[in-house]
């Protein structure tokens, strides 16, 4: 069972603003504690959209932020969401060819959509729908090419012949598209990865025509879990299927009622309320649907807390989840392999 988190501002309540112990300002000591936290659960990633405040108001540079995190974590995968609407191919390839080299091998893109004014940043005109994810898909490409640029043979040093890189291993892409035209290559090398993951949330016919496209990763925010044979189906076998699951505990459950009814309504979505070992064995009801749940805490960190503390040992005993790390790098981690550069020959 693949098990990440994500942590939407004070968590996956549109109240938990007011129940949350998180700073008014964001700070990177707080998110440290949440990496820390949820490494100490032995999450696969904690994954980071941005958003930030009541409701997610505020829109946070997430690609920093995991830089940041990286010298204080040693084995989790860290996600940071970039809009593609408006990004540019280049700099998201240089960006996670470095932070892939930071974090050794831990991070992961996740490739969102802009929405209201955000979709049509950087644009004279607006975008046409169609042409938005048309746009999307073919930066996803791209930004693949650019990290396959550079093989993994490409770097000699070979210091007494004064020989850097062997050249025969580095290649322009020469990318010519509707959207995009770049030459290359990058002026980086090949992230550790290869590629790092391609994360993706929706179940929109767009989205997964995007995600059958581009995704390594699939989040699904579904109302009921029948609903994922059909999101299975439609995706085929490659991308990893998650579901996204938001989480409201207590010890007991009238414990967790009285808690719904203090935060003034239940969670939207696909959610469960109840105890830790409910919450245990509807975890392993869904994990045969796919092929794991991307957890968001109702509050952040009271839920996020009694997840690592109360539910992660009751999944280690009962086999599910791994008592300590496995792999080393995300992929590993999502039991994805690692690509060979598609100019290799």
């Amino acid at each position: 069972m693949i098990l990440t988190v994500s942590i939407p501002g004070c968590g996956a309540h549109p109240n938990a603003w007011r129940y949350s112990t998180a700073p008014a300002a964001p700070s990177l000591a707080w998110f440290r504690t949440l990496t820390a936290t949820a490494e100490r659960g032995g999450f696969d990633a904690i994954l980071f959209d941005g958003e930030w405040g009541p409701a997610g108001p505020f829109v946070l540079d997430a690609v920093p932020l995991i830089a940041a995190l990286a010298a204080s974590s040693k084995s989790i995968g860290l996600g940071a969401a970039i809009a593609l609407d408006h990004a540019e191919p280049f700099n998201i390839a240089r960006s996670f060819a470095a932070i892939d080299r930071l974090t050794a091998g831990r991070s992961a893109l996740i490739a969102r959509m802009g929405t209201g004014r955000l979709s049509d940043f950087a644009h004279l005109q607006p975008q046409e729908p169609a042409a938005r994810w048309a746009r999307a898909a073919e930066c996803v490409t791209v930004v693949r090419k650019l990290w396959d640029s550079w093989e993994d043979e490409s770097i000699v040093l070979d210091k007494p012949n004064g020989r850097f890189s062997d050249p025969k291993y580095i290649h322009p892409i020469n990318h010519s598209g509707p959207f995009f035209s770049v030459r290359g290559p990058l002026n980086a090398p090949r992230p550790l990865q290869g590629n790092p993951p391609v994360i993706q949330r929706g179940v929109t016919p767009e989205d997964l025509a995007l995600a059958r496209e581009t995704a390594n990763v699939l989040v699904a925010p579904v109302n009921d879990p029948a609903e994922l044979a059909a999101v299975r189906q439609s995706l085929g076998e490659r991308p990893r299927l998650l579901v996204r699951l938001a989480v409201l505990l207590a010890p007991t459950e009238a414990a967790a009622k009285a808690r719904t009814t203090e935060l003034g309504g239940p969670l939207a979505g696909l959610s469960f309320t109840g105890t830790p070992d409910g919450l245990v064995a509807y975890l392993i009801e869904l994990s045969a649907l796919c092929d794991g749940v991307d957890i968001a805490p109702a509050v952040v960190p009271t839920d996020f807390e009694l997840l690592v503390d109360e539910v992660v040992p009751i999944l280690r005993s009962r086999g599910q989840r791994p008592a300590a790390y496995e792999g080393r790098t995300l992929r590993e981690h999502l039991h994805l392999p690692r690509p060979r550069s598609q100019f290799a020959a």
